[in-house]
Formats: structure tokens, C-alpha cells, sequence
């Protein structure tokens, strides 16, 4: 297989990553809908199905492709760059595009707990990141601070993110064969695109954090954008902003863990400057994250996310895309 990625070229290498982001796309769609059929069928309550299977569910592309980086491809930066570029995607691409379709109201007191247990898992992330990796020790310490939110969440309904879960459920037997055909589809989509996003990393010597930050960030929030378009053309607003900060929270806690629990996880990003190769603390990208994660205090106090805002929020993703490219250190 290396061998055929080597070979097929930028046109070939493109027609994989549209594949594979289809997979991942299709797959955690089948995932989530079997799971939480099942679930439900089993005499799950819907709102734990939407704090567990739709939850990790519609994180899985993200945990995936960062696990494959990570433990087989030795591209931690890619896994790195995924986590914090799918934050920064989920929040100034698809709620500014969310805002765009149509203006989206708020209630912050609704949204207040989230946003500020957002930035304290990004502050969290930020301190253990600054040795430059997150060891095994840290990632379970993330786990278990994931646990825990979803324990007070359970127990503080009117806190956790709405979820919209279908009615109908189906048979076992096809939601049995929805889980196994999503787990597949998810496995080898992430599979073939980090294979063929290390190929344009290395081939067109981009940095493989800018190359998680953009190509993989966005095809892994595929999930999140398809969730959030169709909250915001039912006009439900408050699920699209629900379902962005919940994934936003898993993104740090669950991926960044797990992933660092399997495999203790290098966040130095690689550069070569003047013919010498050193490593960099990427503190602009965190920076970034927050920042874009902090955003939505002042929208939410505006109570409202409209045209005008969403037109913000995407010109402030073009912009990180233009300093990613041109705008950082060579």
C-alpha cells in the first residue's frame, strides 16, 4: 500500500482523501445511528445515548486518525495538529457557516458551564503540554476528568448539550450490521488518509502540524458539520452550539487522552531553519484554540450568532489558514 500512495502521485492522493474523508463521514454516521438504536432498544434513556454513543461517536473519525498518526505512522504532529485545528474548524468554519445559514439565538445561562469547563480543559491541555508531550500519566488523568463530566452531566440534565436522537429504531439485526460497517468504514478511511495525508506532508515538504491542522482537521469535523447544518436549518440553534462545545470538550479530553494513554504523544512541532532541524512548542496554535473557544462568551452574551457574526467567524478561520501558510517561520 505504501508503495501504491508513493506512486499515484497529487491527483491520486487527492481522489484518497475525498474517499477516505467519505468513509470517515459515513462511517461514524452509521456508527452513531446503530449504536444508539441499539442502545436505545436495550432500554438506554435517550439523553445517556446522546452523552455516550452520539458523543464519542461523532468523535471517533478525530480519535482514529489521531491513533493511526500517533502509534503506526509516528506523525504525532498530525494527531496534535487534527485535535487542535478540528477545535478551531468546528467553532470559526462550521458554527460561522451554522450563523450564515441561519441566525442562530442563544440563551448563555444555557451555554455559560460549558464554555467555561471548555477553557479549563484547554488550559489543562496547554499545561501538560508545555514538556512538549502528554504521557501516559496525563492522558489518564484527561480520562478520568471525562468520566467525571459526563457523571455531572447525567446528574445535571439541564446542563448537557442537547442531542437530537431519532425515533425510529429499526431492527437489531441492521443495527448490529450499522456498528460493524461504521467501524470498518472508519478504520480504513482513517487509515488511508493519514497514509495519504503523510504523502502530501512529505512530498511538498509541509509541515505535518499544518497538514493536521487543515486537510486532516477538516475532514475528521465532517461529522460535526453535518450535525450543526442540520440543526441549523431546523433552527435549532442551541443544538448546533450545544453539539460544537460538547465536541470541542471530547476533542481535548477523550483524544488527546486516550491517545496519550496508548502512546505517550510528541507535541513539538518539526522545522527546518537555516539547514537545521529543530523542535518548536507550537504556543500560537493553543493560543489560537482558545481564543477561538473564548469567541463565543461575547456571542453568546450577545444572544444571538447572525450573518454578520457568522461572516466573522469564517474570515477569522481563512485567517489562521493564511497564517498557517504564510504568515509562520520557515
Amino acid at each position: 500500500m505504501d508503495a501504491l500512495i508513493n506512486s499515484i502521485g497529487m491527483g491520486g492522493n487527492s481522489v484518497i482523501i475525498s474517499i477516505s474523508a467519505a468513509l470517515l463521514f459515513f462511517g461514524a454516521d452509521w456508527l452513531v445511528r446503530g449504536g444508539s438504536h441499539l442502545a436505545q432498544q436495550f432500554g438506554v434513556k435517550p439523553m445517556i445515548v446522546g452523552l455516550t454513543i452520539v458523543a464519542f461517536g461523532t468523535s471517533m473519525p478525530e480519535f482514529i486518525v489521531s491513533l493511526i498518526a500517533n502509534v503506526w505512522q509516528d506523525s504525532s504532529t498530525i494527531a496534535m495538529g487534527n485535535i487542535i485545528g478540528s477545535n478551531i474548524t468546528n467553532i470559526g468554519l462550521i458554527l460561522g457557516i451554522s450563523g450564515l445559514i441561519f441566525p442562530i439565538t442563544l440563551h448563555f445561562s444555557k451555554i455559560c458551564k460549558g464554555l467555561v469547563f471548555l477553557f479549563v480543559v484547554s488550559l489543562i491541555l496547554y499545561g501538560f503540554s508545555l514538556d512538549g508531550a502528554i504521557t501516559r500519566g496525563e492522558g489518564t488523568i484527561m480520562i478520568m476528568i471525562l468520566l467525571a463530566y459526563i457523571a455531572y452531566l447525567y446528574s445535571h440534565p439541564q446542563d448537557a448539550p442537547e442531542e437530537e436522537v431519532d425515533g425510529e429504531l429499526g431492527v437489531v439485526s441492521k443495527n448490529v450490521l450499522l456498528v460493524i460497517v461504521g467501524s470498518i468504514a472508519l478504520s480504513i478511511g482513517a487509515w488511508l488518509f493519514v497514509k495519504s495525508a503523510v504523502w502530501i506532508a512529505d512530498e511538498f515538504q509541509i509541515p505535518k502540524m499544518v497538514i493536521g491542522l487543515t486537510i486532516v482537521a477538516v475532514g475528521t469535523s465532517l461529522p460535526e458539520l453535518a450535525t450543526s447544518l442540520v440543526a441549523a436549518l431546523r433552527k435549532h440553534g442551541e443544538i448546533s452550539v450545544g453539539n460544537i462545545i460538547g465536541s470541542n470538550i471530547f476533542n481535548i479530553l477523550f483524544i488527546m487522552g486516550g491517545v496519550g494513554m496508548v502512546k505517550p504523544l510528541n507535541v513539538l512541532e518539526t522545522r527546518v531553519i537555516a539547514g537545521e532541524t529543530i523542535q518548536i512548542f507550537p504556543h500560537v496554535q493553543y493560543i489560537l484554540m482558545m481564543l477561538f473557544g473564548l469567541i463565543l462568551i461575547p456571542l453568546g452574551l450577545r444572544h444571538r450568532i447572525g450573518r454578520f457574526t457568522g461572516t466573522i467567524l469564517v474570515s477569522g478561520y481563512i485567517g489562521f489558514y493564511i497564517y498557517l501558510f504564510f504568515g509562520r517561520p520557515v
